[in-house]
């Protein structure tokens, strides 16, 4: 009897793939059984799980039969899916008001490291570009957050 498998899985994904397949070729690409990926495809079996990098040779096998990349298509989905959850919560007002804060705190890091009577004079010291940088890095991610949830 054969196996319902939820759909949308990587179980469900393997269960497609592997009748286009043929043993040897899979078994030249990823040095395993086609029967490996049989029992990879199954979820109660918890002992056998696809590897990364197998997924990906199969993918690529695939793309030469031009047949698509299955593994890659289910891995956009998925952390699509995910970050969309992510990003339902965030609220676009308040990610500005973050950068905002953000970007001030840059401008008064910045503001001392070039001062004449701070640490290293009008010069920069590798200590204050520390600080700058953390605080570009502060702006940037506050800048991705706000990309995501105008997406």
């Amino acid at each position: 009897m054969t196996k319902l498998r939820k759909p949308l899985s990587i179980e469900f994904t393997l269960s497609q793939v592997i009748p286009k397949l043929e043993d040897e070729e899979v078994k030249k690409s990823t040095g395993k059984s086609i029967s490996h990926f049989r029992k990879c495809g199954d979820a109660n079996d918890k002992d056998h799980n696809i590897h990364l990098a197998d997924a990906i040779k199969l993918d690529v096998l695939l793309q030469k039969r031009k047949l698509g990349t299955p593994f890659l298509n289910h891995l956009n989905f998925i952390l699509e899916y995910e970050l969309r959850k992510i990003n339902e919560y965030e609220n676009i007002s308040s990610v500005l008001i973050n950068i905002g804060g953000r970007i001030g705190n840059l401008m008064d890091i910045t503001q001392e490291a070039i001062d004449p009577v701070g640490q290293a004079g009008s010069n920069i010291s590798n200590e204050e570009k520390q600080k700058i940088f953390k605080a570009v890095n502060e702006v940037e991610e506050k800048i991705a957050k706000l990309k995501m949830s105008v997406k």
